[in-house]
């Protein structure tokens, strides 16, 4: 499958995350206003289709601030970039390729469900974990233990931060970031891990900095979940660690 054709099939499973995110927990809506036990609207079909969502969104607004209609072609037109790149970056075998397409969309909708909501649901973070441990067993040129370990330093890295702020009943960091954390380690092995973290830790720590200049000027509604900055670290790992490692090594 050609790279445009990968990009193509992207556009439409950005669709299909698209109502995921809307369809996810807690976005127990309707048309913006919460409603107790109520079901969110149905979705006609068309709105399933690339850029037809946001005319959908646009027309009836499905889920409250701070989601917009620009967060749907931003989904699509992210998940066939990352597509389309996948067919350069990943060589590993086809039924192994299919399988990091199916992780990178899920993580997509992970990052604008915690954007939305600062909320990570299990149904998905957890079911990531277990098929990011499954498949590192069959990795060509990695070690078998290297999902297991990535799994338990990702836990590990980021327990004494939710745990903390449990005793503290300070919102320091979610369980949800913790779980996400080890299924990115589980996904991506130890070394590429602390990279993808270490982006992770960049990225959120140059937005928080907007964030907090934001609330001087009385932005005060502006929120940090620190899910799309993991993955955005996870995913820039996933395609470039070989890359960014040999650099490392050249100027050392």
């Amino acid at each position: 499958m050609e790279p445009s054709l990968l990009a193509l099939l992207g556009l439409f499973v950005g669709g299909v995350l698209n109502v995921i995110v809307d369809r996810s927990p807690p976005h127990d809506y309707v048309d913006g206003v919460v409603a107790q036990g109520a079901r969110p609207r149905s979705i006609q079909y068309w709105e399933w289709l690339p850029f037809l969502s946001a005319y959908g969104a646009i027309k009836r607004t499905r889920v409250p601030f701070p989601n917009h209609w620009s967060r749907y072609p931003l989904v699509e037109l992210s998940t066939a970039a990352l597509f389309g790149l996948s067919w350069y970056r990943i060589s590993d075998p086809t039924w192994l390729f299919v399988v990091w397409l199916v992780l990178i969309a899920v993580l997509i909708a992970l990052s604008f469900i915690d954007f939305e909501t600062t909320y990570l649901p299990d149904i998905l973070v957890l079911p990531v974990l277990a098929v990011g441990l499954l498949v590192s067993f069959f990795i060509p040129d990695r070690e078998w233990w290297q999902g297991l370990a990535g799994a338990a330093a990702g836990y590990a890295v980021f327990y004494p931060f939710a745990w903390i702020g449990d005793r503290l009943n300070r919102p320091v960091m979610g369980w949800g970031d913790v779980k996400l954390s080890a299924a990115l380690g589980a996904i991506l092995g130890l070394a590429p891990l602390f990279l993808g973290l270490y982006l992770g830790v960049l990225i959120g720590g140059f937005v928080a900095l907007i964030v907090y200049a934001a609330r001087i000027f009385g932005f005060n509604r502006v929120l940090i979940p620190y899910g799309p900055y993991l993955v955005a670290g996870g995913i820039v790992s996933m395609l470039y660690f070989r890359m960014i490692a040999d650099w490392i090594s050249s100027q050392l």
